[in-house]
Protein backbone atom coordinates (compact mmCIF):
# COMPACT_ATOMS: atom_id res chain seq x y z
CA UNK A 1 0.00 0.00 0.00
CA UNK A 2 2.88 2.37 0.76
CA UNK A 3 4.33 1.70 -2.69
CA UNK A 4 1.02 2.62 -4.33
CA UNK A 5 0.76 5.78 -2.22
CA UNK A 6 4.26 6.88 -3.26
CA UNK A 7 3.41 6.21 -6.91
CA UNK A 8 0.23 8.27 -6.58
CA UNK A 9 1.74 11.07 -4.48
CA UNK A 10 2.44 13.45 -7.42
CA UNK A 11 -1.21 13.19 -8.49
CA UNK A 12 -2.47 13.60 -4.91
CA UNK A 13 -0.24 16.64 -4.42
CA UNK A 14 -1.54 18.17 -7.65
CA UNK A 15 -5.14 17.68 -6.59
CA UNK A 16 -4.45 19.34 -3.23
CA UNK A 17 -2.63 22.26 -4.86
CA UNK A 18 -5.14 22.83 -7.67
CA UNK A 19 -8.35 22.23 -5.75
CA UNK A 20 -10.70 25.11 -4.98
CA UNK A 21 -12.06 23.26 -1.94
CA UNK A 22 -11.97 25.28 1.28
CA UNK A 23 -10.80 22.24 3.21
CA UNK A 24 -7.76 21.78 0.98
CA UNK A 25 -6.94 25.51 1.01
CA UNK A 26 -7.34 25.74 4.78
CA UNK A 27 -5.25 22.63 5.54
CA UNK A 28 -2.78 22.73 2.66
CA UNK A 29 0.25 23.05 4.95
CA UNK A 30 -0.64 19.93 6.90
CA UNK A 31 -1.72 17.91 3.84
CA UNK A 32 1.32 18.46 1.64
CA UNK A 33 4.21 16.19 2.61
CA UNK A 34 7.68 17.67 2.57
CA UNK A 35 10.42 16.15 0.44
CA UNK A 36 12.07 14.82 3.59
CA UNK A 37 8.84 13.00 4.47
CA UNK A 38 8.68 11.40 1.02
CA UNK A 39 12.36 10.40 1.27
CA UNK A 40 11.70 8.84 4.68
CA UNK A 41 8.73 6.88 3.30
CA UNK A 42 10.83 5.63 0.37
CA UNK A 43 13.51 4.46 2.80
CA UNK A 44 10.89 2.69 4.92
CA UNK A 45 9.59 0.97 1.79
CA UNK A 46 13.10 -0.29 0.99
CA UNK A 47 13.44 -1.72 4.48
CA UNK A 48 9.96 -3.29 4.47
CA UNK A 49 10.65 -4.94 1.11
CA UNK A 50 13.47 -6.99 2.68
CA UNK A 51 11.05 -8.55 5.15
CA UNK A 52 8.30 -9.02 2.58
CA UNK A 53 10.57 -11.08 0.33
CA UNK A 54 11.83 -13.23 3.20
CA UNK A 55 8.35 -13.77 4.62
CA UNK A 56 6.96 -14.76 1.22
CA UNK A 57 9.79 -17.23 0.66
CA UNK A 58 9.38 -18.82 4.10
CA UNK A 59 5.59 -19.23 3.84
CA UNK A 60 5.66 -21.98 1.26
CA UNK A 61 3.50 -25.02 1.87
CA UNK A 62 4.53 -27.27 -0.99
CA UNK A 63 8.23 -27.52 -0.18
CA UNK A 64 10.32 -27.49 3.02
CA UNK A 65 11.56 -24.06 4.07
CA UNK A 66 13.43 -24.70 7.32
CA UNK A 67 16.80 -24.63 5.58
CA UNK A 68 15.98 -21.16 4.14
CA UNK A 69 15.78 -19.54 7.57
CA UNK A 70 19.48 -18.99 8.28
CA UNK A 71 20.33 -17.71 4.78
CA UNK A 72 17.29 -15.40 4.83
CA UNK A 73 18.14 -13.98 8.26
CA UNK A 74 21.73 -13.44 7.11
CA UNK A 75 20.49 -11.75 3.91
CA UNK A 76 18.26 -9.46 5.99
CA UNK A 77 21.21 -8.61 8.24
CA UNK A 78 23.44 -7.75 5.26
CA UNK A 79 20.79 -5.61 3.57
CA UNK A 80 20.08 -3.74 6.80
CA UNK A 81 23.80 -3.13 7.19
CA UNK A 82 23.93 -1.69 3.67
CA UNK A 83 20.89 0.49 4.37
CA UNK A 84 22.50 1.68 7.60
CA UNK A 85 25.41 3.06 5.58
CA UNK A 86 23.21 4.34 2.75
CA UNK A 87 20.78 6.14 5.07
CA UNK A 88 23.59 7.31 7.39
CA UNK A 89 21.95 5.84 10.49
CA UNK A 90 24.02 5.94 13.66
CA UNK A 91 22.58 3.00 15.66
CA UNK A 92 24.44 -0.29 15.84
CA UNK A 93 23.15 -3.59 14.50
CA UNK A 94 23.83 -6.55 16.74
Amino acid sequence: MLKEFLNLWPAIKSVINLSDSKVFKKNKESLILKDTDITFLRQCLKIFSIFIKATTKLQAEKYPTIYYIIPEVYRIYLKLKIFKEEFKVSFTLR
